[in-house]
This record gives structure tokens, C-alpha cells and sequence, in this order.
């Protein structure tokens, strides 16, 4: 398995810790495997140049015994089609789709990256991504045929989310609403969307608190718009805060919420789902096939704070309905648990690896 994506959310990545829970549940399975990624941090030249200087380097003899070599996303592009097993590459961030949604420096890197992404999906043996809308999005940004890719989803350690949510105490139930929204402050994640709403649900609910946990290039602005629309004793943004404090949060919300434009997958979702909260996100890529409207969640209109302020105050003003709501989640979270998505991966290259050797 091959990545360079940050090592940490932190640095701006979920796919690293992905990688981590797939690689688990392949050896849970009994199978050796290897995770190739770079030695160093990214230098002053920044993370785009490190991971194609970092591809540069990768030679087949470095994966010469392999069974099966799988590329995360764009890494391992120079390797597919001269690996001595399967190489498959195995897309989490759709690098083309993303850039849409970007600007600036972000958007300039994510569409050089995506360049070596277009050739490791033309060149893979098999391609794997983890949802419905990314199958679609990569059969058309990078013209391979949608019945070529299979859907795998990321792994999620939905024991270990368990534990640490025990090890959290209980919500005392006595504080203000609250409405917790997690990511890396992207564009395309639209955390300016729920910030506009707050107006007209602090304008219902005067008490209600927004905290938003995470870092990005889009952090300056958000803490403008929070100052510009006097919320500040209602929006904050604690930036990337330790792992237990993140559970904490999850522990305490009453709603989570992340009104993304665009997202291959929202791992973030099954996190609270894992916590029991129901979840608000918005209409279009692959939220609409994890959160079932008034099953597990409510979708609102994107780009639309009114509309988004809506869905919020509904949920806020009925205690009973986030309860049913939020029961229904953990049980889903689990379905994507380590082991069974390991096995779910191994599917998808099996066709392949049970020919022989090529």
C-alpha cells in the first residue's frame, strides 16, 4: 500500500488514517502487508512537490514480491501497469472533482496532482473508490468506464470510536444546544454556509453554540464572517484540537452538521453516528447515499444558509426526534468497520489476483 498523504489529520488528510484501519483489518485477516510512505515531512517547497518527488523515487523492484500493489489516491501513479502482481488504485480524494470547488494555490495543486491521479486510473488493473458518486465522477473526469471501478468504502475503527466515546463522561444535558461541525477548513466543505445560518437559528434559539473543530486555508475568512455577522459569542472555531478533545465534542453536540459541496465519502458523518448524533449535511455527492433523511439525518439545499437554518431548527426544537434519529448510527457506523471492509477491498482485486502471475 502506497500513500503520502499527511500522516495525520492535522496536516489536512483523512486518507492516511484510512490507509491505517484497511492495512488493520488485512493483517486482522491474516494477510502480510506492507505500507509505503515518505520518510520525511514535506519541505519549503510544500506538500504537492514532496509527494511528486516522493512518486519519482518509487520503483517497481521496491514492490517486486507483492501480490497485490494498491495506490491511495494519486500515489503509485509510476508504477501501474510494471508491477509484477495487481496494481490497483484505490481513490479517496478525486483530486479533479475537488479542485472544482477550490481556489487559488489549493486549487492550482490539486489540479497538478490530479494529472498523475488520471494516469494511475487509465493504468491500474483495477480501480476502487468508496462510493457511488465517486465512481460516476471518476468514470467521467478520468474517462474509464464506470463498470471498470468498484466501490469500496473507507475503513472506520468503529470499536476504538466506542471505547473513547465511554471513556468520555456524559453530557449532563444542562448546557446550551449545540451544533458541532468537523473538517479541514476547504472551500468545498462550505463552513460558511452554516455560519451564515447561525444568524437566523441564534435569532430562534438564542443560546444555541456552533463549534467548528478543524484547520485550513479557510480559517482567516470564517473568522472574519464570524466577526462581520457579530457571532461571536456563538460560532467558534477551536482550530485542530487532540484526539480526545475531538471525541469530547462528538459526546457533547446535539446536531452534527457539514454543509460540504463535495465529498467522495464524509467519514466525519460516520463519526457521529458512531457518538449516536443525528447528522445534517447537504444534497448532492456521496452524503445523500450515508445520511437517510429522517432515518439518520436530514439533508438540506446546498449553498442555501436559510435553508440550512431550517433543517437545524428542526431538529433543535425537537428533543425526541434527534434521539430516534441519533440511535440509528451506530449500528450503520459498524457496517464499516475494518475487517469487513478489508474483505470488501480483497473482492475488488480478487478477479485479478486469482489468475496467476502475469
Amino acid at each position: 500500500m502506497i500513500t503520502a498523504s499527511p500522516r495525520n489529520v492535522a496536516a489536512g488528510s483523512g486518507t492516511f488514517v484510512a490507509s491505517v484501519g484497511v492495512a488493520d483489518g488485512l493483517r486482522a485477516l491474516g494477510h502480510e502487508v506492507d505500507l509505503i510512505t515518505p520518510g520525511t515531512a514535506p519541505g519549503p517547497l510544500g506538500f504537492t512537490v514532496h509527494r511528486l518527488w516522493f512518486n519519482r523515487r518509487l520503483h517497481p523492484q521496491r514492490v517486486r514480491s507483492a501480490d497485490v500493489v494498491v495506490g491511495w489516491d494519486m500515489d503509485g501513479y509510476r508504477l501501474a501497469g510494471k508491477t509484477h502482481g495487481t496494481f490497483a488504485t484505490y481513490i479517496h480524494g478525486q483530486l479533479a472533482d475537488e479542485a472544482r470547488f477550490e481556489r487559488g494555490w489549493v486549487a492550482l495543486a490539486m489540479r497538478l496532482q490530479a494529472r498523475a491521479e488520471r494516469v494511475s486510473v487509465q493504468r491500474a488493473d483495477r480501480v476502487v473508490t468508496v462510493s457511488e458518486y465517486s465512481r460516476r465522477r471518476i468514470a467521467t473526469v478520468y474517462d474509464r468506464s464506470v463498470d471498470d471501478i468498484h466501490v469500496v468504502p473507507p475503513a472506520f475503527d468503529a470499536q476504538g470510536w466506542a471505547e473513547a466515546l465511554e471513556a468520555v463522561p456524559p453530557a449532563t444535558g444542562d448546557g446550551p444546544p449545540r451544533i458541532l461541525s468537523v473538517c479541514h477548513l476547504y472551500p468545498r466543505k462550505d463552513v460558511a454556509t452554516l455560519v451564515r445560518a447561525a444568524v437566523r437559528v441564534r435569532a430562534v434559539e438564542p443560546a444555541v453554540r456552533i463549534e467548528i473543530v478543524g484547520d485550513g486555508p479557510e480559517r482567516t475568512r470564517l473568522t472574519r464572517l464570524v466577526r462581520r455577522l457579530g457571532l461571536q459569542g456563538t460560532v467558534r472555531l477551536h482550530g485542530q484540537v487532540p484526539f480526545g478533545s475531538l471525541v469530547a465534542h462528538y459526546a457533547a453536540c446535539d446536531v452534527f452538521c457539514l454543509p460540504s459541496l463535495q465529498e467522495g465519502f464524509g467519514l466525519v458523518f460516520l463519526e457521529a453516528m458512531a457518538a449516536g448524533k443525528p447528522v445534517v449535511g447537504c444534497r448532492g455527492s456521496a452524503v445523500e447515499e450515508l445520511i437517510r433523511p429522517d432515518e439518520t439525518g436530514l439533508l438540506a439545499p446546498p449553498r442555501d444558509p436559510d435553508g440550512l437554518a431550517d433543517v437545524l431548527l428542526a431538529l433543535l426544537r425537537d428533543p425526541q426526534r434527534r434521539r430516534r434519529l441519533g440511535m440509528a448510527g451506530p449500528s450503520i457506523a459498524r457496517r464499516y468497520d475494518q475487517i469487513p471492509v478489508a474483505r470488501r477491498l480483497l473482492d475488488a482485486v480478487a478477479p485479478i489476483t486469482h489468475r496467476g502471475e502475469r
